[in-house]
């Protein structure tokens, strides 16, 4: 029998707005929140090897979600969100009028990338904002918060902002339990799902992009 959760069926990436993906889910429902949203910057991809079209809703700091986030978020729950430091402001200010901030998670993911190649330093970090509903408790060791994890060879990149599985890994071993059900509301690579699912834990996942969600999905049949 297929599992469920209020009208949406578990493991599966869903082809819906997240607005209205998360209004179908009833409250307290999630154990974890793992978000990588348009961040509102215009960005695109500079790659010479895989062409992708702009990032929908990247003109704007679009986190109207956020209400409905907390909602179906139980208590003792921690949400990531990924984010960029000319934003990193607008994003704590939205973050923090639901949740509690804990940290700011550097991403150190070696130098590289586009922009003003002659009048401006190489970016080699992204960040991670860490919150939580409630009292959340991390699992296991105590770490730093700057993590060094490589980007993904742009050879294999599906999706042109995608995170490498093991960052997910990282935030699903220290704020989730076997079982739990992770809320990935942006699913774009779909690297999240491969995590959990990896991990033995169950997923929601919304995207609106068809092209990713077929790409996310093939990456899911190869982690099988």
């Amino acid at each position: 029998m297929t599992a469920t959760i209020g009208e949406l069926t578990l493991d599966t990436i869903h082809q819906m707005d997240v607005n209205d993906g998360l209004k179908d889910l009833p409250e307290s429902s999630i154990d974890l929140i793992i978000a990588d949203p348009p961040y509102g910057i215009n960005y695109r991809s500079g790659s010479r090897k895989r062409k992708f079209t702009t990032i929908r809703n990247d003109d704007t700091i679009m986190a109207d979600w956020l209400t409905d986030a907390h909602r179906v978020l139980k208590d003792g729950g921690a949400l990531y969100c990924y984010t960029r430091w000319d934003v990193y402001a607008e994003w704590y200010n939205r973050i923090s009028q639901h949740f509690t901030i804990k940290n700011c998670i550097i991403w150190h993911k070696n130098g590289g990338g586009m922009g003003d190649l002659r009048g401006a330093y190489s970016p080699a970090h992204e960040f991670l904002i860490y919150a939580v509903k409630g009292r959340h408790i991390l699992k296991g060791k105590r770490i730093s918060d700057v993590w060094q994890v490589p980007r993904d060879p742009g050879a294999t990149y599906v999706h042109p902002t995608q995170k490498p599985v093991k960052l997910a890994e990282m935030i699903i071993e220290k704020s989730s339990e076997p079982v739990d059900i992770v809320l990935v509301p942006f699913c774009g690579s779909g690297g999240d799902c491969v995590a959990a699912k990896k991990l033995g834990r169950r997923f929601i996942a919304f995207d609106v992009e068809q092209q990713y969600i077929d790409a996310a999905n093939g990456r899911l049949a190869e982690a099988a």
